[in-house]
């Protein structure tokens, strides 16, 4: 191994940094089954890559390795247009560069290749030796489990995942992490984890990362710097949608959440408002509204991706069960059930084996402006007291906090669905931001005229933040290794 290290290095003329030299270790020295290594932007993982992928091709015959990007027209981009991978072994070692293939054949039988995770079909059934995800933070997690995953047992085949945090907390990448951390938590010897800082590169300008670290600070942007400069996990900046979310302001312990209905049930306008589906996901909110206050209490959900349990009958079933539990004996009528208008199937099927009327959403009569809806919800959370949701509301918090737009600025057209709840309630309620002047009292149930509900945060249990999925800027990522 030394020889062909050498051999390698004297080309490049630049040493591997401590970091890659420690991913390097793992596979060639110790072994391990499973590494993942979380970069900073020109952390060097690329070449970290190039170098695992080369040396064990040109130390083993007929290997083969694979490298996957999310897309092969991002891997072409990558490795093979600024002819990185062709070019980085010595050329004495090269047989043959296939370009139709992006495959670099060695004299001695080994192939480097480089994929899309696209490519379903095409890669059933490999057997690969090495392979390494990079730009995993854009992985499908079908392609992983469904497809890569069963290839890599035939061999014991060593995997390598590379990748810089992801924006969103939907995106695959974490969930695969927080599973590898729990398995090296519960001793697996065979898995690493790595999170390497932009100061890991010598060739990064330390006066340079520091004035970047003060001009993203000091405008707010902390959460850019941790996780494109530090390599950390975590979730905000400019790209989230929902900037004022903050779930110590807006979340409350479900029992607390109820008690600030219980003395107006009457008073208040109630919703369970339905996006039906039966291929994805069926999505419920269950919400109170104060049209007095615009007061608006999200106090529980349904979110079912069992398909055999998103049919008519076990959907509604479980709505009748949730709104007894929220209203008990409510007077008939009371529930306004809403749903999604381009589910005319759902409202059909209630009403001919159940004789219950649903109100369509206003998505068309709006004219369907997305704009306008987000900016909506935007407006309720960054009122003062106006939103308050039950922490039973787990799968509304993800998609509330994963919800922020691409590199182009557009919103994600996945994980919304509740967040369509969350529209079609704002349509349907006419909610509005309250003028100033405006009466801010309702009527409570002795008819006098009191003032709108504080909601203070002393009322509620510690353990909804402590739980709750919003990772802060001081507390950014847990350690599972302490």
């Amino acid at each position: 191994m030394t020889a062909v290290y050498d051999r390698i290095n004297n080309v490049h003329k630049r040493p591997l940094h401590k970091g890659q030299i420690q991913v390097a270790q793992d596979y060639f020295k110790r072994g391990m089954r499973v590494v993942q290594s979380q970069w900073s932007r020109n952390g060097g993982k690329t070449e970290c890559a190039l170098f695992l992928a080369n040396v064990a091709a040109l130390l083993n015959s007929n290997f083969q390795v694979m490298i996957i990007c999310p897309e092969k027209v991002q891997a072409k981009k990558i490795y093979w247009q600024k002819k990185r991978l062709q070019n980085y072994a010595p050329p004495q070692y090269i047989k043959e560069i296939h370009v139709g293939d992006m495959r670099v054949e060695f004299n001695n039988g080994s192939l480097i290749t480089v994929e899309g995770c696209e490519n379903y079909d095409g890669l059933r059934g490999v057997k690969p030796d090495l392979v390494i995800y990079d730009e995993f933070q854009h992985h499908s997690k079908e392609f992983h489990l469904e497809v890569m995953q069963p290839n890599l047992l035939a061999k014991n085949v060593s995997l390598f995942v590379f990748g810089t945090p992801p924006k969103a907390r939907s995106a695959y990448y974490v969930e695969f992490r927080e599973e590898l951390l729990k398995n090296i938590k519960n001793g697996d010897c065979t898995s690493a984890y790595y999170e390497f800082d932009a100061n890991i590169n010598p060739v990064n300008d330390p006066v340079e990362l520091a004035k970047r670290r003060k001009a993203l600070i000091d405008s707010g942007n902390e959460v850019i710097w941790y996780r494109e400069y530090e390599g950390k996990l975590a979730f905000g900046g400019e790209d989230v949608v929902f900037p004022k979310w903050n779930p110590k302001v807006h979340v409350r312990n479900h029992e607390l959440a109820k008690s600030y209905v219980q003395n107006d049930l009457r008073k208040l306008k109630w919703f369970t408002v339905c996006d039906p589906g039966t291929s994805t996901c069926f999505a419920v909110l269950f919400a109170a509204y104060n049209p007095y206050t615009q007061q608006i209490f999200i106090l529980d959900e349904i979110y079912e991706k069992d398909r055999q349990r998103t049919d008519t009958r076990h959907i509604w079933e479980r709505i009748k069960k949730k709104e007894e539990e929220l209203y008990p004996n409510a007077p008939a009528k009371t529930w306004r059930r809403v749903y999604d208008e381009a589910a005319s199937w759902f409202a059909n099927e209630v009403r001919a084996n159940y004789h219950e009327h649903l109100i369509p959403s206003q998505k068309t009569k709006n004219g369907n402006d997305e704009e306008t809806d987000i900016s909506r919800i935007k407006m309720l959370m960054a009122e003062n007291n106006a939103l308050t949701v039950s922490d039973k509301c787990y799968w509304l918090r993800w998609e509330i906090e994963s919800f922020v737009t691409d590199e182009s600025g557009n919103y994600p057209d996945k994980h919304n669905h509740l967040l369509d709840c969350c529209k079609y309630l704002m349509q349907i309620s006419n909610w509005r931001l309250l003028e100033k002047g405006d009466s801010d009292t309702l009527v409570n149930n002795d008819g006098n005229i009191g003032k709108t509900q504080e909601i203070v945060m002393e009322d509620w249990a510690d353990n909804v933040v402590e739980n709750s999925l919003w990772i802060n800027n001081n507390d950014l990522i847990s350690e599972y290794y302490n």
